[in-house]
């Protein structure tokens, strides 16, 4: 199966280095709405990129389901056979407000099962890229694990408005420092590069941890719900993805006193 995922993955590869041309010009003629809230954003930049990939799979690899951020929300078969979970734009309100700090998430499960993962952080052009049975790669070379790193030495990242004040200062006191990005995929790739002990989202959406699932696999990262138990591709759900030497110790501090919740 790993040649047939090669040459998917160059496909792919191809792709992303075409949105690196396209990117701009939808930026250009930026249009934002709200869903939600006024602080739940869209753009066509996030549309156009699902319709691009959508694209893509319609002319080479007919066969394959979507499953994305904007659109194709049928969940009925996503666990048979090949299915793509998109983010176009995570990060989006950092788009809007900063111009940066934002990435593509995507990422292939086969019988549900990661097979492909990529995130393009596109303002500083670097490609996470991650192949099952092959390595995970940082723009074409090859990432080792993380050396493993204990919590009072970790930086962490969270959302700090969905945590209650003391748990928060707990975590705080129990770590080196903090740090949040705003962009569920960046701030994971943190932890991929050892730059971050871990990361925590109370509430991910499928596609803001598509691509989470390999990259964790293979870098020998914990991925898991905050009870330590396995997180459904097609749901999400509370998310921590950790360097193994602060996963425990950090739940530990998340779900005493109460809970995390507010």
């Amino acid at each position: 199966m790993t040649e047939q995922l090669k040459q998917i993955d160059q496909h792919v590869v191809q792709w992303l280095m075409q949105m690196k041309q396209e990117v701009p010009k939808m930026l250009a003629d930026m249009d934002l709405q709200t869903k939600t809230s006024r602080f739940d954003l869209v753009t066509n930049v996030d549309k156009s990129i699902e319709q691009s990939f959508e694209q893509l799979l319609t002319a080479q690899f007919p066969e394959h389901q979507l499953y994305g951020e904007e659109a194709h929300h049928d969940t009925e078969k996503l666990r048979e056979g090949y299915t793509w979970v998109l983010d176009p734009i995570d990060g989006t309100a950092n788009l809007v407000k900063q111009q940066d700090d934002f990435c593509i998430i995507l990422a292939l499960f086969y019988n549900g099962e990661p097979v492909l993962s990529y995130i393009y952080d596109y303002p500083r052009q670097k490609l996470f890229q991650a192949i099952k049975g092959e390595g995970v790669y940082l723009n074409g070379t090859l990432l080792s694990p993380p050396p493993i790193m204990a919590l009072k030495d970790s930086m962490i990242s969270f959302n700090n408005k969905v945590l209650n004040d003391e748990t928060m200062h707990d975590l705080l006191d129990a770590s080196f420092g903090y740090r949040l990005i705003g962009a569920c995929g960046l701030d994971s790739a943190k932890v991929f590069t050892g730059q971050f002990g871990m990361h925590i989202h109370t509430n991910a959406k499928p596609w803001d941890i598509g691509a989470q699932f390999l990259f964790a696999e293979m870098l020998g990262l914990k991925m898991t719900n905050f009870h330590q138990e396995p997180i459904d591709f097609i749901h999400g759900g509370p998310f921590i993805i950790s360097n193994p030497g602060c996963y425990e110790q950090t739940l530990e501090i998340l779900l005493q006193k109460g809970g995390y919740e507010k």
